[in-house]
């Protein structure tokens, strides 16, 4: 087994080679390489059932084999990078706040990080965590959340009148920060059918779903306060069919979904819109359809207008 996970191994370095890789974060790089197998299937099966690769193995067998080598290979990025997000990107002192009693900031980060890092074993939620990783890793949450400070229109008010968050501005970033960082979380229950648990508009998840897999986090992460992770886990749903969903997921939500195919230093052609804005108008355009807060999103596209996002 040893000699074909080495063999795996190198094939999956290979692919990660591919100077179109470079500029990618490393779930992105996984899940481009996880496209390239299925897309590419009947031809590799030919190379890599040769008497060089893995001969006595199916095609199943073969891409069981290159994922366990692939989450090998990207987790030693990965893990790294969502451990620097959590000690030096993500600022807890938020917590204290909702709690209204001291919490030691680094026994937060520190069981954060633990649980975050035993989610990404499944599948599922390293496919969810790209758009998260990609919010926070690249600061798009925090530039959205300083021009919606800026404006003090739609969304701040649902921010600080509705949700009633009376924290600073930082503050309210890393709330946001940490309710994208355990939306994957939803995963946590494990469902056979993928249908009951994506059955919502545009495969959003239902209210009662998330309630039950509220009441398992609040067990599984007691260092975070009950409204942290019900941000988290409703920013899977739908504001349309849960119109008391708070302000930070639907910003966690649209976040997610805006995110998680950006690539840092994309080439813009002449007269196109941006990708933000190219997101942001087809996100207007199919708000019922996927459930979104489409006042928010009319917020946002004039944020990315202004600012040339």
């Amino acid at each position: 087994m040893d000699a074909d996970i080495n063999k795996a191994t190198s094939f999956i370095t290979r692919l990660l080679s591919n100077p179109a890789m470079k500029n990618l974060a490393p779930l992105l790089k996984e899940e481009q390489i996880m496209q390239f197998l299925t897309v590419n299937a009947r031809q590799l099966f030919s190379t890599l059932s040769s008497p060089a690769f893995f001969p006595e193995m199916n095609w199943e067998q073969i891409v069981k084999t290159l994922t366990v080598a692939l989450y090998h290979e990207i987790n030693g990025q990965l893990l790294s990078g969502i451990e620097n997000l959590v000690k030096y990107n993500l600022d807890f002192s938020f917590v204290q706040f909702l709690r209204q009693q001291n919490m030691p900031q680094e026994r937060v980060k520190e069981d954060f990080f633990k649980f975050i890092s035993v989610l990404l074993n499944k599948h599922e939620i390293r496919r969810d965590m790209i758009g998260p990783y990609n919010a926070i890793h690249y600061k798009i949450s925090d530039r959205y959340v300083d021009q919606i400070f800026a404006r003090r229109q739609y969304i701040h008010f649902e921010l600080t009148k509705v949700q009633r968050l009376k924290m600073s501005k930082e503050e309210i970033k890393h709330f946001v920060g940490a309710s994208l960082l355990l939306k994957p979380a939803i995963h946590v229950l494990k469902v056979d059918d993928g249908s009951v648990l994506r059955n919502g508009s545009g495969g959003s998840v239902q209210k009662p779903f998330i309630e039950k897999v509220s009441t398992i986090l609040f067990e599984k992460l007691k260092v975070l306060p009950e409204q942290v992770i019900r941000s988290a886990l409703f920013a899977n749903g739908s504001f349309l069919e849960n119109g008391s969903m708070d302000a930070t997921s639907r910003l966690a939500s649209t976040l997610s979904a805006m995110c998680k195919n950006y690539r840092p230093n994309m080439t813009i052609d002449r007269g196109a819109d941006s990708a933000d804005k190219s997101w942001i108008n087809v996100a207007r355009r199919n708000y019922k359809f996927y459930g979104y807060d489409v006042k928010l999103l009319d917020e946002f596209y004039a944020i990315a207008a202004e600012n040339g996002w």
